[in-house]
């Protein structure tokens, strides 16, 4: 074990550095390490991959939190059933998240309960997930005098073609 003044000396190390779960699990690492007779590399790769792997998902919680997004619309509980297979296609596209680096928005445009926000919210979580974006997810409310527009002219409610109509 380690002798008593070296404990404290690294505790307030770790602490200085910001390295919370390296001055959680150092003690239980060593004592495995010691066990199993792990070289000093080994030993500091297993403890330094905990940090890393809790700052990970330390950082995706705070991702989804300032996104916005309802966690409930996920990939796992999306009907792909539903989807037509030209936009089956596209969600891959759209997965990789090369929109993101150009600054695009995607826009979604169909009926309501077809599942369009329900699959953008899916879409984000899994940029989030996998990739570390930062994202927001604001949707669209049309407005009182875009209703009145629409009901005067029915032709001005049709949704604009384009390649992730829903």
């Amino acid at each position: 074990m380690l002798s008593s003044e070296l404990k404290p000396s690294l505790a307030r190390c770790l602490k200085e550095l910001h390295l919370p779960t390296v001055r959680t699990c150092y003690g239980q690492e060593a004592d495995r390490a010691r066990q199993e007779s792990l070289t000093y590399e080994h030993y500091l790769a297993e403890v330094m991959e905990r940090e890393r792997e809790v700052r990970r998902q330390n950082r995706i919680q705070r991702l989804l939190r300032e996104s916005k997004l309802p966690l409930e619309k996920s990939l796992e509980t999306f009907e792909m059933s539903r989807l037509p297979s030209m936009l089956a296609a596209q969600l891959n596209a759209l997965l990789e998240g090369s929109f993101v680096e150009r600054s695009e928005n995607v826009l979604a445009f169909g009926n309501p309960g077809s599942g369009k926000t329900h699959l953008l919210c899916a879409i984000a979580q899994e940029l989030i997930h996998r990739q570390g974006r930062r994202l927001l997810f604001t949707p669209l409310q049309p407005s009182g005098a875009a209703v009145a527009r629409c009901e005067a002219r029915p032709e001005a409610a049709q949704a604009p073609e384009g390649p992730f109509k829903v």
